[in-house]
């Protein structure tokens, strides 16, 4: 990890979706966009975890998503290859000390949701190109280098603290998931923690540099509003970086 400097930065990852099915306005992609090339400044840190970064800000990058099983694998390792430390050194004149990738999407309505787990296999329902998965039994889109990917994947963060945390501390309506829905979203959050997966594998990382997670918004008005929804994010996206 980089050495921690009185303002030290992380960088966060932001994904919506497009637009799909009822949904002729995504609220996912509404409600990260506007935080797109914002530095958000962190509160102060809790002295109690040594090995948390501490970092004082957090640059945030945003990246609307297709809502289609064959272009997701292409783009979300690309974002984790875009964005990684070695890539940010060569193109970038600071180096963040620490990468969060948050992917957002749309739920059930009545409240916001944390994911915790996805699945490499199970997808049926087709995406907006009406393209669907051959069988349930294997992934979406099948690579020899992928061969090796754990059946589930569980995320990082702890997301029962997070949703307690974003209830109790913050007010909102927020629950920890266990089923992120098997379509695009549960495999968005599958390609993202399988691809940190494998460059810890590979040696190219450490635990610690980055982290992935997946949010379910409900659509607007039920019960938040679009500008609801927005602050949400906000509350989020800084609850995440300070405390894990």
């Amino acid at each position: 990890m980089a050495p921690i400097t009185p303002h030290s930065k992380v960088k966060v990852v932001l994904t919506g979706f497009e637009p799909f099915g009822k949904h002729l306005t995504n609220p996912s992609w509404l409600s990260v966009q506007p935080l797109n090339c914002n530095t958000l400044q962190l509160p102060p840190h809790s002295e109690q975890d040594p090995k948390h970064h501490k970092a004082t800000e957090a640059y945030i990058v945003c990246q609307e998503l297709p809502v289609e099983y064959r272009k997701v694998p292409d783009l979300v390792p690309a974002l984790h290859a875009q964005h990684s430390r070695n890539k940010q050194a060569e193109e970038e004149s600071e180096d963040f000390i620490k990468t969060y990738y948050i992917h957002v999407g749309v739920g059930r309505d009545g409240h916001t949701a944390i994911e915790t787990q996805a699945h490499r296999v199970g997808y049926s329902h087709p995406d907006n190109s009406q393209w669907n998965p051959e069988s349930k039994d294997i992934p979406p889109v099948s690579r020899d280098a992928w061969s090796n990917d754990p059946e589930r994947l569980t995320t990082t963060i702890d997301t029962e603290a997070l949703a307690e945390y974003l209830k109790t501390e913050k007010g909102w309506i927020c629950e920890k998931s266990m089923d992120a829905g098997l379509y695009l979203c549960e495999y968005t959050f599958y390609l993202s923690m399988a691809e940190r997966h494998r460059r810890i594998q590979a040696g190219e990382e450490g635990e610690d540099e980055r982290a992935c997670l997946f949010v379910h918004l409900p659509s607007v008005g039920n019960p938040y509003s679009l500008e609801e929804l927005q602050q949400f994010v906000k509350d989020m996206v800084i609850a995440v970086v300070t405390q894990y």
